[in-house]
């Protein structure tokens, strides 16, 4: 099957923007334990999708944000990505001094951080386009983040705990065996690149609503067979509602079978239908708490090695009525 024609899957695009206009919100104002209370839910880490916002906070930014992830019983953070590539801001990574404070903050609070890749933009459309696109993009980011990794220092930082590939993998778009082998060598490569340059490296993958008769499942014994990634599992809840868990299972019982470690992230947003049908007329809000909690069940009855949540920022931070409550039940 040519997926040069196929639409694009607008689960994880839309995602990432949407996440972009909640950070635009104003923040809450500062959190702080009600007395007496103990927290009745705990994840063990968070990611955090930096934007050019993010370049201006502070010391206290940061550590506010790393102290938030603390209380939550975050050990852990994984920084989405360095910066963007071909976005529509152009060009921009965080920089030295952001990225210092970063660790500092993380430091402080005993969290571990894995950083993610700077993210090409053009990914959405090399996967949905013709073999040659693709190739095309295969072969330069690779080039790209073997330079980037080559010049990074950020392995030798108190807390670093390796890297984050930030492209999500779904089934529907590698369905040709021909497809499938460049996502594999590619993948090789990256793993190879930050093998020799600090760590070992994660990806998330999620289960596409697309139609096709390609297996998540099948995806990933293959990229397997010769790769050693960390697999993070999007139980995708908040794009595609609670029966997603239920496609989520064969892969996370293959993972058990072989021994395979992995996560389950946990998302905290709910987003609302589309009326457009061409995820352009995105919106989004925190979830509920009692859907949380049913999340974090299927999270812990899983076999994951840890429960990540999508995200503590901005959908436990936010002034919004729904993020309000969410933290009053959160005990935060």
């Amino acid at each position: 099957m040519n997926d040069a024609a196929s639409p694009p899957d607008r689960v994880s695009s839309t995602r990432r923007r949407l996440l972009k206009l909640a950070m635009l919100a104003p923040p809450a104002v500062a959190l702080s334990a009600l007395p007496g209370c103990s927290q009745p839910e705990q994840v063990d880490g968070t990611f955090l999708q930096p934007w050019l916002e993010h370049l201006s906070w502070t010391a206290s930014d940061w550590q506010r944000s790393m102290k938030l992830a603390r209380r939550a019983g975050c050990r852990q953070l994984v920084l989405q990505w360095a910066g963007i590539l071909g976005g529509e801001e152009g060009d921009w990574q965080l920089s030295d001094t952001s990225l210092a404070l970063l660790f500092k903050a993380a430091d402080g609070a005993g969290i571990d951080v894995r950083v993610g890749l700077p993210f090409e933009h053009a990914w959405w459309q090399a996967i949905g386009g013709d073999d040659a696109q693709l190739r095309a993009f295969f072969s330069g980011s690779l080039q790209r983040a073997r330079d980037w990794l080559q010049q990074s220092r950020l392995p030798l930082r108190n807390r670093f705990a390796g890297w984050y590939l930030p492209y999500e993998l779904e089934q529907y778009h590698w369905t040709s065996p021909a497809r499938l082998q460049w996502l594999r060598d590619w993948l090789h490569g990256l793993q190879e690149a930050t093998r020799q340059h600090g760590g070992d490296c994660a990806i998330s993958t999620y289960y596409s609503r697309l139609p096709g008769n390609s297996k998540l499942t099948a995806l990933w014994a293959y990229l397997l067979e010769e790769l050693e990634l960390r697999p993070m599992v999007q139980d995708g809840v908040g794009a595609a509602g609670e029966a997603n868990l239920h496609a989520l299972e064969p892969l996370l019982a293959m993972f058990r079978q072989r021994g395979i470690g992995f996560d389950v992230i946990v998302e905290l947003f709910h987003q609302h239908p589309d009326t457009i049908g061409d995820g352009s007329d995105f919106k989004a809000e925190s979830a509920d708490f009692n859907r949380v909690k049913r999340q974090l069940q299927w999270a812990r009855d899983s076999g994951a090695d840890n429960i990540l949540a999508y995200a503590l920022e901005p959908w436990l931070t936010q002034g919004s009525p729904k993020a309000r409550a969410l933290r009053r039940r959160w005990n935060l």
